[in-house]
């Protein structure tokens, strides 16, 4: 990133972090409710997440709202109580 993008990104309440398997500076913004328990997306600013492969289809599901902007690693999405799909990101 450069100075001037580090800039924006503080002065917009985000930190510079690296992220990713490539380790890459980007702009990281936090939620409010990172942490929180949740049964759907929709209660939170970002997604509502459990392990992936701990939170079997089709059956009753909590997970956490994520922590911020730049979810990365394993998941599964919870929609409606249940796991939506598992997905990995890096």
């Amino acid at each position: 990133m450069s100075a001037a993008d580090k800039a924006a990104c503080t002065s917009g309440g985000g930190t510079v972090q690296r992220r990713g398997m490539l380790g890459m500076e980007m702009c990281v913004h936090a939620y409010a409710d990172a942490g929180r328990q949740c049964t759907d997306s929709a209660q939170c600013e970002g997604k509502c997440v459990g392990s992936a492969g701990s939170v079997a289809p089709d059956k009753a599901a909590t997970g956490q709202c994520q922590a911020d902007d730049r979810l990365f690693g394993c998941y599964a999405e919870i929609k409606g109580g249940k796991s939506a799909y598992a997905i990995c990101v890096d």
